[in-house]
């Protein structure tokens, strides 16, 4: 009706049929069109709509965000429970919170919001803390806990929408990298004009691997995870919760009277009062006196199953199917039949039996229908051996993609590269860049360099604009580009790349960042590629005693530069050097497993060197 009103006053004001006529086709058209847009914009918003109630671990009625007091039991939202006591009608799984010395700390940062990260052992109180501290400052803002690693893009579907809500990312390691959570996204959840919290947990012992200082174990495609891990983890205020308490805390504790505490208290004073609560010592004691013959140990062999799937990376529930099949390696392992196992439901059903008959922790959290998750305080005990091979390929197996692919950067740490190819193949073929670039470097390109060059200037230009030209992330995206262009023979425009970059890229992260390292490199061999021969062996020369320097001479990316000084040497005539350079490579190359493609590579060049000219 107003649409066409308005075109009659419009008609009358310029006071021909003739007019009329052509503004009412225009307006119809215009109607049309906005129309669709209207009805487009419903469709997309339906279908987030849908999606994300699956997206979330905790939803209120319709599927909505609930409100942060909404949410009443810890233990829904990641809690231990303790042992389970009734009060006043009402089952209690949780004891009585104690207040911790570290909540000013916890406090202010919550009032300052961001991204705030609680990090500490396993069972020191990560979780619950951050919990009442949220109920306590924001209790009308609404609870986003996405359910999984992918549940964090889903979320991002008309979050411009979003105010003042607290995102719950509980074991932040679950939604680390590529996938889930990465600078990216923290910034676009992160709305500079709305309030939004970020509230995380981390385990020490993750947390751990992705300090500066870890930068040297980390080697190709475990390096990159590393990297973006990193990167996220800067940006948190991170608060420390230390697993055993103190004295003042433990005096807290004692005057709550709750009869969990006080028998918490009475214990070994090694432990933490949380970490009691949640019966973790008790558990490790469980399963270590299992494995005797005829008590549980097959139960046992399904626990280390378990376990090391979460030692691989693999944080979701694992089908009891799977749980079946790898817990042979374990009872074999121990003695087999001589441990006179016990029948398998038997097994699983200890496994999965709480505690105490009140309901704590058990090993094994989960059932035959929905699979079993590993409980956590199990994954950091200390004198695990190494993750079997069987592991790491049914985890990668079971994984979704952006899974799948950290977990191979694990497996390719511990050894078992022969997993890393596949997968990194899948990530590549799915457009995850770095596993592109991962295969060029070493040698096993999956389709021409040119098409990888296109996808790479289209994410160059996207990080750009997302996060601006001198951004660690714009700063890798532009080396890929000029790596690619390397590749396809442009060797004077790579050389134009690499130059403009490398300063740049030092002036910014360091003289000693692994990427800067990288970068030069690159422009040295872009100058040797394109004709500077002399030139371009000394920078070469240069690059590689500065790789080393810093990284070792064993480093997986050190040891392809080393290689491609030879292949450098040997192809400017100097046969003599490049045979001394390759017999010292071969011999550093024994560091590595025996699948290991660079080691055939390598021994190759040694004997095309060696051969008489």
């Amino acid at each position: 009706m107003a649409v066409s009103a308005l075109i009659g006053v419009l008609a009358a004001l310029w006071g021909t049929e003739a007019w009329a006529g052509v503004l009412g086709a225009a307006f119809a058209a215009v109607v049309s069109v906005v129309a669709v847009g209207v009805q487009t914009e419903w469709q997309r918003q339906a279908e987030t709509a849908r999606r994300r109630p699956r997206a979330l671990a905790i939803t209120a009625p319709g599927g909505r965000f609930p409100l942060v007091r909404e949410v009443s039991d810890p233990v829904t939202v990641g809690v231990h429970p303790a042992e389970t006591v009734e009060q006043n009608g009402a089952i209690d799984r949780v004891p009585t919170y104690v207040t911790r010395d570290m909540e000013p700390h916890l406090h202010a940062a919550l009032r300052r919001g961001g991204f705030v990260l609680l990090v500490g052992e396993s069972t020191a109180g990560k979780t619950r803390a951050a919990f009442e501290a949220v109920r306590l400052l924001h209790p009308d803002h609404r609870f986003v806990a996405p359910a999984t690693r992918e549940a964090v893009e889903v979320l991002l579907e008309g979050w411009e929408a979003v105010d003042r809500c607290v995102v719950w990312l509980d074991d932040l390691e679950r939604f680390l990298g590529s996938g889930g959570l990465t600078l990216s996204t923290l910034q676009r959840l992160l709305l500079a004009d709305r309030r939004v919290l970020i509230l995380a947990t981390m385990r020490s012992h993750e947390y751990d691997r992705f300090r500066d200082r870890a930068e040297n174990d980390q080697s190709g495609a475990a390096q990159e995870v590393w990297r973006q891990g990193r990167i996220v983890l800067r940006q948190a205020q991170v608060v420390h919760v230390e697993r055993r308490w103190t004295h003042t805390e433990r005096e807290r504790a004692r005057a709550a009277g709750d009869p969990r505490l006080v028998r918490a208290l009475a214990a070994d004073e090694r432990f933490g009062v949380a970490e009691l609560l949640a019966a973790g010592p008790e558990l490790a004691e469980v399963w270590q006196h299992a494995w005797a013959p005829g008590h549980h140990p097959r139960g046992a062999a399904l626990v280390a199953a378990g376990v090391d799937a979460r030692r691989a990376g693999y944080h979701r529930p694992l089908p009891v199917d799977v749980l079946r099949r790898l817990h042979e390696h374990y009872l074999s392992r121990r003695g087999g039949v001589e441990l006179r196992p016990e029948p398998f439901a038997e097994a699983l059903r200890w496994a999965v039996t709480p505690t105490v008959p009140a309901g704590a922790n058990s090993l094994l959290l989960g059932d035959a229908e929905h699979g079993c998750l590993a409980f956590d305080y199990l994954i950091d005990l200390p004198a695990q051996e190494a993750v079997p091979e069987s592991v790491w390929v049914a985890v990668t197996e079971l994984a979704p993609l952006h899974e799948a692919y950290t977990i191979a950067c694990n497996a390719c740490l511990a050894g078992h590269l022969t997993l890393v190819l596949p997968t990194l193949r899948r990530a590549a073929r799915a457009g995850i860049g770095e596993a592109e670039r991962i295969l060029w470097e070493s040698d096993l390109p999956m389709r021409p360099a040119e098409e990888a060059l296109a996808d790479a200037r289209l994410r160059l230009q996207a990080l750009q604009e997302q996060l601006g030209a001198n951004h660690e992330e714009s700063l890798l995206a532009e080396s890929m580009v000029a790596s690619f262009t390397m590749h396809c023979g442009s060797y004077a425009e790579a050389l134009r790349l690499y130059e403009s970059l490398a300063d740049r890229a030092a002036s910014i992260l360091g003289n000693r960042d692994r990427l800067v390292l990288g970068v030069r490199f690159g422009l040295a061999n872009s100058t040797f590629a394109s004709g500077a021969r002399d030139e371009g062996l000394a920078l070469l020369d240069a690059a590689l005693r500065q790789s080393v320097r810093e990284l070792g001479s064993v480093d997986l990316a050190v040891l392809y530069r080393r290689k491609r000084f030879v292949e450098a040497l040997a192809e400017a005539g100097r046969i003599s050097e490049a045979q001394d350079q390759v017999t010292t490579l071969d011999a550093d190359c024994t560091c590595l497993p025996d699948a290991h493609p660079i080691i055939e590579e390598v021994r190759q060049l040694a004997d095309r060197l060696h051969e008489p000219h």
